[in-house]
């Protein structure tokens, strides 16, 4: 899996995956005015890729499938990424604050079979999810605690914001930042099943 996120590791692991982490920074910029299906889509592209060269590079094989993920929060069609500052995590908490935002997972997975071109698949999720009023004395003391500063939209919901939500509309770890249920489908397709019992 081409990602740094420890949520998503956590996420495989509990449904019984076996895999091994590559490490494939790559630039999150999006083109402006991009659509943000198309935005999400293109992020995981680019992670995935840049994951399948390192993981030649570290000389795996050209067989292995790549997994890579990006999660993006849309509210008003505004995608909100990860805060700059403890200020901009307030902002952000603020507009969520009483409103509904969709939270867009894309999953894009890499492959060469045998000499074949390389294989690349994307798929989106998309969950609804419905905040609460917040208080601005909530929403400082959460930001306070440090735990949105690397996540989409300011907010962790297996975390502390989990008291703020009123209604999700979809499949939870898509939320968390990998849509379980659609890569299940995915790579049973391509023939890979668990190793382990789902938790």
């Amino acid at each position: 899996m081409a990602s740094s996120s420890p949520r998503r590791s956590e996420l495989l692991r509990k449904w019984g995956y076996e895999f091994r982490l590559v490490s494939a920074p790559v630039s999150e910029e999006l083109e402006e005015g991009i659509l943000p299906e198309e935005a999400v889509r293109s992020l995981a592209k680019r992670k995935a890729l840049a994951g399948y060269q390192a993981w030649q590079r570290e000389n795996g094989s050209a067989n292995d499938l790549i997994l890579g993920a990006d999660t993006i929060v849309v509210l008003e069609d505004k995608i909100l990424g990860k805060p700059s500052d403890a200020e901009d995590a307030e902002r952000m908490l603020q507009a969520l604050s009483g409103k509904t935002h969709r939270v867009m997972t894309a999953i894009a997975l890499v492959a060469r079979k045998e000499e074949q071109d390389l294989n690349i698949e994307t798929a989106v999720d998309s969950t609804t999810v419905t905040f609460r009023q917040l208080s601005r004395q909530e929403i400082r003391d959460y930001v306070a605690t440090g735990e949105p500063m690397d996540k989409a939209a300011a907010y962790a919901i297996q975390g502390g914001a989990r008291d703020f939500v009123l209604k999700i509309e979809g499949s939870p770890t898509n939320v968390i930042g990998l849509p379980m249920e659609l890569l299940t489908a995915k790579l049973q397709e391509r023939g890979v099943f668990p190793t382990l019992k789902q938790l």
